[in-house]
């Protein structure tokens, strides 16, 4: 599950969070290229359970204030927000909210450093790289600053920590800080580059 610039990969991080999530849960999704993993890996059990914010609005940064929509709308229910690094800064102010609001919540921060879309978009073509990067952000501690249980996930082991968490309860909000490589790239990003001509 370790690429080789040492950062997890993924799909496998995705993967096995899949395998601890409740059951009864709500999934919104914030934009970017991790929406990949988590459409791809995360069933929900009817359609109005998978709230897509990102690409609904064609943007990024809407992650953490959503959670208190789905909170409010659904209180009995596990919210999980899948976010990257670059719509979780955009979106800092709303981490709070999402923690104060959420009698149970999961986020998920698939943090790979960058503006993942735009480096795989943009990179490619030939653009300088370097305003798409973004220097480590600790959401781990963010999060536990704000009252969350925030852990970083820099090995697949670290997920035991959700494991923990559900098997408790499973309330209040727990963030995973997990990561990522950004050498991976999503099949849904490929057709995207193959369409532009940029593959």
């Amino acid at each position: 599950g370790v690429c080789a610039d040492g950062r997890l990969d993924p799909r496998t991080v995705a993967a096995r969070i899949a395998e601890l999530l409740p059951a009864d849960r709500h999934v919104t999704t914030d934009g970017g290229h991790f929406i990949g993993w988590s459409n791809m890996f995360w069933p929900v059990s009817s359609p109005e359970r998978s709230i897509m914010v990102g690409t609904a609005y064609q943007t990024i940064g809407l992650g953490f204030p959503t959670v208190a929509g789905i909170a409010a709308a659904s209180p009995d229910t596990t919210v999980v927000l899948a976010t990257g690094d670059g719509g979780g800064l955009m979106a800092l102010a709303d981490l709070e909210t999402a923690i104060r609001t959420a009698n149970r919540g999961i986020i998920v921060v698939f943090n790979d450093g960058a503006y993942g879309a735009e480096v795989h978009l943009y990179g490619r073509m030939g653009l300088d790289q370097t305003p798409m990067l973004i220097p480590d952000v600790d959401f781990a501690g963010l999060a536990s600053a704000l009252g969350a249980t925030g852990v970083r996930v820099d090995r697949l082991d670290d997920l035991a920590a959700l494991q923990a968490w559900t098997a408790a309860g499973g309330s209040g909000t727990i963030l995973l800080d997990c990561r990522v490589s950004r050498t991976v790239v999503a099949p849904y990003q490929e057709e995207i580059l193959r369409a532009k001509g940029v593959a």
